[in-house]
Order: C-alpha cells, then sequence, then structure tokens
C-alpha cells in the first residue's frame, strides 16, 4: 500500500513536469490563446470582451464565438500576473494534472484494481496526445478534465459537485456539448445511477449556456466547421445526378447528397480509430502532434490490440461497456466536422486509448513467466519512446513544423515589423502581447466579412495594417 502511494506521487510529479517544463515560452502562444487572455484581460479593465459585449457566455473573438468557460477560469490568473502566456495557460495545465489523479480514483472505483489504475495514469502522463493539448490554452483539455472530476464525484453520488462539473466542461468546449451528455447517457446505463437532483441542476446549470449558443451565433460555428462545410459529397452528387438523370430511381437515391454526406460521416468517424492516425502520422494539423508521430507511443500499439482482446473476454461488464462505451461516443463530435481525424475535437479517447494499452500490458504480465525480464523490457522501451517523443518536442518541432505555431511573432511584435507577423490572426497576437488598451480597442475594432469557414479577422487597428498569413 505504501508503495502504490509512492508510485502514485512520483507518477503525478513526472506528469507535472511534463506539463509545466519551459511552459511560459514553449511553445508559443497561438491566436486562439491570445484571443482567449485578451478577452479576459478586456474584462478586467472594461468589464467588456474585445467587441464591446458585456460579460458575454459567447465570445465573438474572430466570429467563432468560443465558448466563455475558459475566459473566466483564465481571468483571476491574468487578474494576479498580469496578461502573459504563464497566466494564460495555468488554467489547464493545473487542471490537467489535477484530473489524472481523479483518473486514478475513477479506475480505481471501477475495477477495483490500484496497478492497474496507476499503470492507465503513467500513460496518460506519459501519453504524446494529453501532453499536446494540456501543455497549453485548449478548452478542448480543459473540458476533459472538468468532466473526468465529473465521473469521480456521479461515482461518489456528489450530485451537485458532478452536475456542476459536467456543466462547466459544456461552457468551456464546443465538442463537449455533444460528448457530454451522450457520457451522462452512459453512465446512466451502467451504473443505474438516475439521480432528480442531478438532473434537474445539470438542466439549469446549462440552459444559459444553450440559449446564448443559439443566440450569439454558435449555430453560424457549426456551419463554418461542420461537415457540410466540406462541398466535396455536394458536388460529387450534383455531378453523378447529372450523368445518370435518365437513368433508374435506384441510381438517383444511391447518388442523393444525403447519402453521400452520410457515407462522409463515416469514414471521417472510422478515420478516428486508424493505427495510421494513432500511433504513426497522427492529426494533419502541425499543431496537434510533433513530427513524424502519432497520437500515441508505438510501443504501446501490441498492447493496444492485447487489450482489446483481453478487455472482452474479461467477466466485469460494467468495465466492458464503460470503456467501449467510451470509445465510440468521444469521436462523435469530431466527426460531424470537415476536419478529421481532428485530435483536438476528439481528446477524451485518450483515456479508453491508454487504457485498453495498460489493460494490455497488465493482462500480459500476469500470464507471461519471465516477470523481471518483461518489467525491464517494457521500462527500456517505454522511456525510450518518451525520452524520443521529448527530443522531438523540444529540438526539432519548430524546424521540421515552422508553421504550427507562430514561432516568430513575438519578436516580429517586439521589432514594430508588424506587416510580417506569423499568425493567422495577426491583430490578436499585436493585442496581446503589447497589452493594448481594450477600450481604445472597443471604439474601433472591425470584423471582416467571414471566410467560407466562418472566420473574420480584423485588417486595422490604428494606422497599423495587418496581414494575415497565407
Amino acid at each position: 500500500m505504501k508503495l502504490n502511494k509512492i508510485l502514485l506521487i512520483i507518477i503525478i510529479l513526472i506528469a507535472t513536469l511534463l506539463r509545466i517544463y519551459k511552459i511560459d515560452s514553449y511553445p508559443s502562444i497561438n491566436p486562439d490563446e491570445a484571443a482567449l487572455g485578451y478577452n479576459a484581460y478586456s474584462l478586467i479593465k472594461t468589464g467588456k470582451d474585445e467587441h464591446g459585449a458585456v460579460w458575454p457566455l459567447h465570445f465573438k473573438s474572430f466570429g467563432d464565438y468560443k465558448p466563455g468557460g475558459y475566459v473566466y477560469l483564465a481571468l483571476p490568473f491574468i487578474y494576479l500576473f498580469d496578461l502573459n502566456t504563464l497566466s494564460v495557460r495555468l488554467p489547464n495545465i493545473l487542471l490537467s494534472i489535477v484530473s489524472i489523479y481523479f483518473l486514478y480514483l475513477v479506475i480505481k472505483n471501477i475495477t477495483k484494481n490500484e496497478s492497474l489504475s496507476l499503470l492507465t495514469i503513467f500513460l496518460i502522463a506519459v501519453s504524446p496526445w494529453h501532453i499536446q493539448f494540456s501543455r497549453g490554452s485548449w478548452e478542448s483539455c480543459t473540458a476533459l478534465s472538468f468532466t473526468i472530476i465529473g465521473i469521480y464525484f456521479y461515482l461518489k453520488e456528489r450530485w451537485i459537485i458532478s452536475a456542476l462539473l459536467f456543466s462547466a466542461s459544456m461552457y468551456t468546449y464546443h465538442s463537449a456539448r455533444i460528448v457530454t451528455p451522450l457520457l451522462i447517457l452512459l453512465l446512466f446505463y451502467v451504473f443505474k445511477k438516475v439521480n432528480k437532483k442531478f438532473i434537474v441542476i445539470l438542466l439549469i446549470a446549462t440552459l444559459p449556456v444553450l440559449v446564448s449558443f443559439l443566440k450569439n451565433g454558435g449555430t453560424a460555428r457549426f456551419g463554418g466547421v461542420g461537415i457540410t462545410a466540406d462541398q466535396g459529397p455536394l458536388w460529387r452528387a450534383n455531378e453523378l445526378l447529372n450523368h445518370h438523370m435518365n437513368t433508374k430511381i435506384f441510381n438517383r437515391v444511391m447518388h442523393n447528397q444525403r447519402i453521400l454526406y452520410s457515407l462522409s460521416w463515416l469514414e471521417k468517424y472510422t478515420s478516428h480509430y486508424n493505427l495510421n492516425f494513432l500511433y504513426t502520422t497522427g492529426d494533419a494539423v502541425p499543431r496537434s502532434k510533433i513530427p513524424e508521430s502519432g497520437q500515441s507511443h508505438m510501443v504501446l500499439v501490441l498492447f493496444f490490440s492485447l487489450g482489446i482482446y483481453f478487455l472482452l473476454k474479461d467477466e466485469n461488464t460494467r468495465l466492458k461497456k464503460i470503456i467501449i462505451g467510451l470509445i465510440l461516443i468521444s469521436p462523435l463530435a469530431s466527426s460531424l466536422t470537415y476536419q478529421a481525424p481532428s485530435a483536438l475535437r476528439s481528446l477524451p479517447m485518450v483515456i479508453p486509448l491508454e487504457f485498453i494499452s495498460a489493460y494490455g500490458i497488465f493482462s500480459l504480465y500476469k500470464k507471461i513467466y519471465y516477470k523481471k525480464a518483461f518489467k525491464v523490457l517494457f521500462t527500456i522501451a517505454i522511456l525510450w519512446s518518451v525520452g524520443s517523443y521529448l527530443t522531438t518536442y523540444y529540438y526539432r518541432y519548430t524546424e521540421e513544423l515552422p508553421t504550427s505555431w507562430p514561432w516568430t511573432a513575438k519578436q516580429s511584435i517586439e521589432n514594430k515589423d508588424y506587416q510580417n507577423i506569423d499568425a493567422d490572426q495577426p491583430y490578436i497576437m499585436y493585442l496581446f502581447y503589447t497589452k493594448y488598451d481594450p477600450s481604445r480597442l472597443q471604439a474601433q475594432i472591425k470584423l471582416t466579412p467571414p471566410d467560407i469557414y466562418g472566420f473574420s479577422t480584423v485588417e486595422q487597428i490604428d494606422d497599423i495594417i495587418f496581414k494575415p498569413k497565407k
């Protein structure tokens, strides 16, 4: 028992170190982070966001109507430590570390197996997927943290706390508004705990965010990133219909755009289970991964496969239902967007992915004879993989994926080279790094018409004209 406590402390310390080292400067802050931080700064200074809205639940920002949860989380840190990279990132970093501990408690509660719980959170602690989105102001990771902690309090039947935490996840990230309700239904189904107080508080707490989402342009945001933003299936349907204009009704039904969009959705959904995405190439978005790497360590691919086999044979039906349910629910929000697979939007998938890998390791260890040799070989393999990941993250990232983050934006602003700010939203980088007076901004800010994806920008502040990165 004492050894397990020591191991738990060591794992939490490892997770903390991997998430806080150079966090105030590496990677460089991106436009979305800068927008979250500057809007919190604007609220502190004026009680309004950058566009002059008074304490909103959704922030207009670039026309993407960011959920307000993270802005309000960052507000006390920015108030105490001023507007800078560290103060904006601290809420997510702290919550991601705390959530690892609560995940340990959740798994221990479900499996009654402390060793398996420790092994799972160790894999989460060193997971490239989780580290990538812990080291920054990623609302997706913050929402996941609220969800994990919410599950723990649900299992403990602390209904008010659990309901508020689940609600907080939906105030923090768009995708959580799909994943969290489905997860709650899964918990109802698996654990047979349906509490009226929980449901009432959850409905009351989430009603304002739903109204704000519908009222303040949140649906327009979905129109910009949703699966229908990809015009490919529509063009294909029209092409096929024109080609088969005079043929049988069957062809006209099969070439219907709804059928093609459904097939497109199925392809996007299943792409999240592709081993290339998980273990070799990762997300196509450079900001969501490191070079030449998947979302998880390659050395775990065999154990993931074994974990599926052993889990399906496990007699703990509750465990099987919750893990299978999680891995099926997690990519749903991502699959409804045009850009899939998305590591950011499907981040909850990291939990069942690493649990299954841990389950494979644990089950194999129990069955083999040479246990000491297995421990040594696995330790060497995972240390090599983590070391390789860290080397790539800190020494090759900027060179091999130069467009992933605005690495030189701060330097350009310090040099007053405003025409060469390396960011797709250069104006917000300027506001963030100069701590521009929000009241002056609100009197002149003007967004451009939205592009095909629903995003806008600001082309001019005072006499400075910005040119977004192509």
